[in-house]
């Protein structure tokens, strides 16, 4: 949602900075090819993946010592295990509510396992050799989305909590629910919902969703943000939502909701 506020609290980072990345995996030959691919003046922690967790699946407290940490790192980047999945997903709960370093899977394999990742909570997926201006913008793209989010939270024109029919968006907590129930959401998720029901039975060009979402004035050249809107309409369709998210063939889309029933609050 625009905004005119130009403030926040967030560290910015710029090309000349040295990246202080976190690297969470067991794997001795993945943390000697991110230490080559990202040599001085970027420094590298490694954290076993392993030790997280406790046998419970509850965060570890090498898991907890972690996450206060992160709030002065660069990037965190954690080895991609699809057994691994319900971790993951727990420390990019834990990483957003910081708002600071983005969490980044590196995965070995094909597209399938960078779609997992992704699905999984991880807010980008990339795979070997590692190039640290592509981390770098990554960061700054993470931290643009927070800002724009916690902008528009902070709009007096932006209710704080919106409800169309079945969905209801708190921007304040940054939570999303359908009939009640919370529906976990990544923030490049939540920064969509937010966009869309500000939108709502509006067609909106791809163009606009790359915009108003990402912060990009141009085309990537990727289909970006129709694989963000398939991971939503999986979410939505869970619930019994389906075909809440219409394709305009050849321009963008348009999520379909009644108007009449709209509350704000």
């Amino acid at each position: 949602m625009p905004s005119n506020t130009i403030a926040s609290p967030l560290p910015t980072a710029t090309a000349s900075e040295p990246l202080r990345l976190f690297l969470i995996t067991d794997d001795p030959l993945l943390v000697t090819a991110v230490q080559l691919s990202c040599p001085p003046p970027h420094t590298v922690q490694v954290f076993s993946l392993k030790a997280l967790s406790n046998p419970n699946r509850t965060l570890s407290e090498q898991g907890h010592a972690l996450l206060q940490a992160a709030c002065e790192a660069s990037a965190v980047l954690v080895d991609w295990q699809l057994a691994m999945a319900p971790l993951i997903n727990t420390l990019g709960f834990y990483l957003r509510q910081q708002g600071v370093a983005p969490l980044i899977a590196l995965y070995r394999s094909g597209p399938d396992a960078q779609i997992a990742a992704l699905v999984a909570g991880a807010d980008a997926a990339l795979t070997l050799p590692l190039q640290p201006a592509l981390i770098q913008a990554h960061q700054i793209a993470y931290r643009r989305l927070v800002r724009d989010v916690r902008a528009a939270i902070a709009t007096p024109n932006a209710p704080l909590v919106q409800q169309v029919g079945r969905l209801r968006l708190d921007r304040a907590a940054h939570r999303f629910f359908v009939d009640n129930q919370e529906v976990e959401v990544t923030p490049r998720e939540f920064a969509l919902l937010d966009f869309l029901l500000s939108r709502a039975n509006i067609a909106c060009s791809r163009q606009e969703i790359l915009a108003h979402v990402w912060g990009l004035n141009f085309d990537t050249g990727t289909n970006m943000v129709d694989v963000y809107m398939h991971f939503l309409r999986r979410k939505l369709e869970a619930y019994g939502l389906k075909n809440i998210i219409r394709t305009i063939r050849g321009y963008g889309y348009r999520l379909d909701l009644p108007i009449a029933e709209e509350k704000k609050s």
